[in-house]
């Protein structure tokens, strides 16, 4: 991909993203800058376009009557807002194109319901990623219900990039799995992405019977390990709770994928899949969300 240098706005600004590209959620604050640094770096590794989204709010019936007491005329407060984002969306290109001049970078501006454009998004992107708080504190408070609502119908993976410390000395990728055969999907992500980041991968799984699940966590990777045999892979099987076990050491890891099961089974622990929402507001690194169809 090459850089379009002296590009204008009809060239980077579009209405739908390219097909299987890196699409990210952004508003402008600081845990979107630290997910566009992830989501640009993503795009990078895969050779993929990076996708900005900046959503404006409408302006509610309750605010035209307080710019009417303010004397504002309601289509200048529109422009104005418009511009915000444009500007947003362009200075954060800026930023991603300073640093990764050969990236291929586009915009989109819309207007509505954030949740429903990036799942909309979602249907031809390769990837969505996501902050984990946004501006102002109301909306840090509900930005985690958003990214929780996204990562169960969003129709590609979703990565949450939870808050962390940089330069701390972490461990790899690590993916939690029930170890059926509905988790490969989400097995093979964690090791395409330990591929790609020249990382040690470790695979856990929470069951009681230390054993037999040693056996059937082998099985199910024997064949992905044949795949990426440049990814070193160590197994463990803990009877902890797998959100607990995942959160307490993502303190750790670059990554922590986990599948999510839309159609659940119940057994003597809770799948996997229920518990990806704990780990996406709990986790101290990156969350990967990958969609596991147990139908299939």
């Amino acid at each position: 991909m090459v850089r379009r240098d002296g590009a204008d706005e009809a060239e980077v600004m579009t209405t739908e993203a390219p097909a299987d590209s890196i699409v990210i959620g952004y508003d402008g604050s600081h845990h979107a800058d630290q997910a566009l640094r992830w989501a640009a770096e993503q795009a990078e590794l895969e050779n993929r376009t990076l996708t900005l989204i900046h959503v404006v709010k409408p302006i509610s019936g309750l605010e035209l009557g307080g710019l009417a007491t303010a004397n504002l005329i309601p289509d200048d407060v529109r422009t104005a807002v418009r511009e915000g984002g444009r500007t947003t969306l362009f200075e954060a290109r800026a930023r991603v194109l300073a640093d990764r001049p050969d990236l291929d970078v586009v915009t989109i501006l819309g207007e509505g319901d954030p949740r429903q454009m990036l799942l909309s998004h979602s249907e031809r992107a390769a990837c969505l990623v996501l902050g984990s708080r946004g501006r102002g504190r109301v909306t840090s408070l509900l930005l985690g219900s958003v990214s929780v609502a996204l990562s169960r119908h969003a129709s590609c993976p979703v990565v949450v990039v939870r808050p962390y410390r940089p330069g701390t000395v972490r461990r790899g990728v690590l993916v939690g799995t029930d170890g059926g055969e509905t988790t490969r999907s989400t097995l093979e992500y964690a090791y395409r992405q330990a591929s790609l980041r020249d990382l040690p991968l470790t695979v856990l799984h929470c069951a009681p019977d230390d054993s037999e699940e040693h056996r059937v966590l082998s099985e199910s990777v024997a064949g992905l390990a044949e795949k990426f045999p440049d990814v070193p892979t160590r197994l463990e099987v803990s009877d902890v709770f797998v959100d607990r076990a995942l959160i307490a050491a993502s303190e750790t890891m670059d990554l922590i994928v986990v599948g999510h099961h839309r159609d659940p089974v119940q057994g003597s622990l809770p799948r996997l899949g229920s518990h990806a929402a704990a780990v996406v507001e709990g986790a101290r690194c990156p969350v990967a969300v990958v969609f596991e169809d147990h139908h299939a």
